[in-house]
């Protein structure tokens, strides 16, 4: 009997667990570099066409990175003939992290510092990532040299 509930245990375990670790891990792509996941996401057309040429070498290089990309929905208030070199750079710091970030699918995290130096809370909530209390991670996609992550609003302030 105590051996029947230990299979029982492990089996259920296994089923409840198995769903996380079919999640996106980096460097497992076929669809090649950060920049060009994001160049040919439909969704994302206004954050490539802000961060694209901006950080070209950067997002197709070899260090891992998680990029946290907002929908053109989120992003469509900023004018991207009107925005500053400057704002681009803290945007793009505000949506970016390596580390543990770019290496391990975050919902196994608790948190990560993106490249400016801000924590970003990570909780799983009915299926679905949450980040900093608010942000929905809609998509996970993994890229060569790391994840991009569609996001439904934008993680600065």
């Amino acid at each position: 009997m105590r051996v029947r509930n230990v299979v029982l245990v492990l089996v259920m375990a296994g089923v409840l667990i198995a769903p996380l670790y079919a999640q996106v891990r980096p460097g497992d792509a076929d669809s090649g570099t950060v920049k060009d996941v994001i160049a040919d996401h439909a969704d994302v057309s206004l954050a490539y066409e802000l961060f694209g040429s901006e950080f070209d070498e950067f997002l197709s290089g070899d260090e891992p990175l998680a990029l946290f990309v907002p929908t053109d929905e989120a992003l469509d208030q900023i004018d991207s003939e009107e925005i500053s070199g400057v704002e681009v750079q803290t945007l793009f710091n505000q949506h970016t992290a390596t580390g543990l970030a770019s290496r391990e699918p975050i919902e196994f995290i608790e948190w990560f510092v993106t490249v400016d130096g801000e924590r970003v809370t990570v909780s799983v909530e009915d299926d679905a990532v949450i980040l900093n209390d608010s942000v929905t991670v809609i998509e996970a996609i993994a890229a060569t040299n790391g994840v991009v992550y569609i996001v439904d609003e934008s993680l600065g302030s």
